[in-house]
């Protein structure tokens, strides 16, 4: 790990002693100075990844732009090189910017796009298949993933395909950042993560209406009609992956998750897709 974070340091052109920020899966984040390294996870594709560092380049006041045009190769993994921005305080979530990311994202789903297909879904799938089937209440949250029928929504939106409060930066304005997921895809799979926590009792109603209502009042497009009509299946699937994570991860929210999964499965078991 110390030689990947000296690597990254090194392409930051800062003399500031590097500090991790975080590491998550195999991906790992590095602050030097004002400037941010990322090693993005084993096995990410370059031409992809260059695509949609130039999408986020291409759209100021939406995403943080890269420093760097393209990923660098260090060793087996490729790093990409960002300004610094001051992320989303945990302490008071009211005074988040609720209706600031639901603008962004608004915009980000009016963009004409031609670019890489979102992998949002490929998450969901990915953290049900790294449950353990025998840690408890793993046997709930399987159970409420059969309920889902196949996550291939319909939409050729531009989307981030990963939104949550954690993906916006401060730097000047609220920006979006992480392009790992961004591509062609359903708006849906952006609005979804906060509609499965305000259904699971985790984010108060009135956080949630003001994010849905921002969406709406800047011309968001993913919710044609009433927004559950949209929002339920994505959800849905939003609540299995994140009571998954919290399995493993044995989070704060895991009892909330995995009850929510068993009303899942009490209202739609009987539609199970096996």
């Amino acid at each position: 790990m110390s030689d990947l974070v000296a690597a990254m340091a090194a392409l930051t052109g800062s003399d500031a002693e590097p500090e991790v920020l975080g590491t998550h899966d195999d991906v790992v984040v590095v602050r030097v100075g004002d400037v941010v390294a990322k090693a993005h996870a084993l096995g990410t594709d370059a031409g992809p990844l260059t695509e949609r560092m130039r999408i986020a380049g291409s759209l100021p006041g939406v995403m943080l732009p890269p420093i760097a045009p393209s990923p660098v190769r260090v060793g087996d993994r490729l790093v990409t090189v960002w300004p610094h921005g001051t992320p989303v305080s945990q302490a008071d979530p009211d005074a988040a910017p609720w209706e600031e990311s639901a603008a962004l994202l608004a915009r980000l789903h009016a963009t004409p796009c031609d670019g890489p297909v979102s992998t949002a879904p490929d998450r969901i799938l990915r953290a049900v298949h790294e449950l353990p089937p025998d840690a408890p209440g793993a046997d709930v949250v399987l159970r409420a993933f059969a309920t889902l029928p196949p996550l291939d929504l319909p939409g050729r939106a531009l989307i981030h395909g990963d939104y949550h409060l954690g993906q916006l930066v401060h730097r000047g304005e609220w920006l979006l950042i992480d392009v790992d997921d961004l591509g062609v895809g359903a708006p849906a799979w952006d609005l979804a993560r906060p509609a499965a926590l305000f259904a699971a009792g985790i984010l108060p109603g009135d956080l949630w209406t003001r994010f849905l209502d921002a969406y709406l009042s800047a011309g968001g497009t993913g919710l044609p009609g009433e927004p559950w009509a949209v929002l339920d299946v994505p959800a849905r699937a939003f609540v299995v992956q994140m009571a998954a994570r919290a399995i493993v991860m044995r989070t704060e929210a895991q009892d909330a998750l995995v009850e929510a999964c068993d009303r899942i499965v009490s209202t739609h078991e009987h539609m199970a897709h096996g």
